[in-house]
């Protein structure tokens, strides 16, 4: 079911089915999974682009006329995805977003790849502001798709780096992730890292996506294992359950974690969270008087401050933004190739630092933070007295990994 998105005063313009009167306006969908148990992963991005939409049609949209925007629910699906995004296109949408689930987006990817040999002129282009897959940068690689996400290689070269400086990743370290194309990456990228820094792996789990209740049998395996200190790449109810577990179990591992800002999760831990960290793409104790400026505006804007995975979503959203003005022209037709190598030019200044598209697999460069859950945090989380303390910002020149030369980039 469709949900619109009225992101300026001009809300009869920003349906699919209204036409502008000179220009063509730009239409934008966003396939998510608005239901089931990854929503509450997926609601922020969107809350992010939202916000990120809304400061676009402020600055005067594109080519003159607001840009629309309407939100598709995927399901946590990729049949279901395919199926919205032929409902997209034929409502005329030429860019679709995406973020929370990699088989979602690499399916888009390839629907969309092969939908664009066989349009040529009405090409559709794809941004993926939260799916973390290797692949979809690698083997799945395609010019029409930009990644605005990290990927758990970037992730976690950083955040050992700051576990291991901070005395917080031990000799003995047990990998627990899920078991599709976005685990698995986190397993081979938790190996290759803690091996570089010198420790061991002791253990290794991969387990069913958003299926587990009871994680009592893992934390078993990781008390057996001797492990001193936990690697996750779980996101959603999973590393929720995770936490909730551990915490109950009274076991003392040190925790890295991409997702442990996900909403639930530290309440879920309580103080057994402290000293946990987290690897982000943002922290908003980040950039000064520009971050507090930021923070300030979005929760004016949207009712609260920018949590979880509401910074990637503005900020894809904004970087998008900064090719659209490249190429804005009053009263011209949406040509997406022409916005698809600007993106390749792009860059938006975040309070963090500097975000850019790079042109060999279109993997954003970017900064990364990496925090400690503390009562020191300057913002609180979860009605809790705890927050993520800001330890480190990784410069995008030091996050990034190598293009994999496995993508094989056909340009048009």
């Amino acid at each position: 079911m469709k949900k619109f998105l009225l992101t300026t005063a001009l809300t009869a313009m920003a349906a699919f089915g209204s036409s502008a009167a000179q220009a063509e306006q730009l239409k934008v969908a966003i396939i998510e999974s608005f239901s089931g148990p990854t929503a509450q992963t997926a609601i922020p991005f969107v809350e992010g682009m939202r916000y990120g939409f809304s400061k676009l049609n402020a600055q005067g949209g594109f080519n003159g006329e607001p840009i629309a925007v309407v939100e598709y629910d995927a399901l946590n699906q990729p049949a279901a995805a395919s199926e919205k995004l032929k409902s997209a296109i034929a409502e005329g949408a030429r860019i679709v977003f995406t973020s929370t689930n990699s088989a979602v987006a690499a399916q888009l990817s390839e629907d969309i790849r092969k939908y664009n040999l066989r349009n040529k002129g009405k090409e559709i282009l794809l941004m993926m502001a939260g799916s973390e897959a290797f692949e979809l940068v690698a083997e799945k690689c395609n010019f029409w798709a930009f990644k605005t996400a990290s990927n758990p290689f970037i992730r976690i070269k950083a955040l050992v780096a700051a576990m291991k400086d901070t005395g917080k990743l031990g000799s003995k370290v047990y990998s627990i992730n899920q078991n599709y194309s976005y685990g698995v990456d986190h397993e081979r990228a938790q190996a290759a890292s803690v091996a570089a820094a010198g420790s061991k792996i002791v253990g290794s789990t991969l387990h069913d996506v958003s299926k587990i209740q009871d994680f009592s049998p893992y934390i078993a395996s990781i008390k057996a294992s001797g492990a001193d200190t936990v690697l996750s790449g779980n996101w959603g109810n999973d590393i929720i359950l995770f936490m909730r577990a551990l915490g109950d179990s009274g076991i003392k591992v040190n925790v890295g974690n991409t997702s442990l800002d996900t909403t639930g999760a530290v309440s879920a831990m309580g103080e057994a969270a402290l000293g946990a960290l987290l690897v982000k793409l943002y922290n908003l104790e980040a950039g000064g008087e520009a971050g507090k400026a930021f923070a300030e505006d979005f929760k004016s804007a949207i009712g609260h401050y920018p949590y979880n995975e509401e910074p990637t979503g503005v900020f894809s959203t904004l970087l998008l933004g900064a090719a659209l003005k490249a190429v804005s022209k009053p009263n011209a037709k949406v040509d997406t190739l022409q916005i698809a190598l600007a993106l390749e030019d792009a860059s938006y200044e975040t309070p963090a630092g500097s975000w850019s598209i790079r042109k060999d697999d279109h993997q954003v460069i970017l900064p990364v933070t990496v925090s400690e859950i503390s009562k020191d945090a300057r913002y609180k989380v979860d009605g809790t007295d705890m927050g993520f303390k800001l330890l480190k910002i990784v410069s995008p020149e030091d996050s990034a990994v190598p293009a994999d030369p496995k993508c094989k980039m056909q340009r048009p």
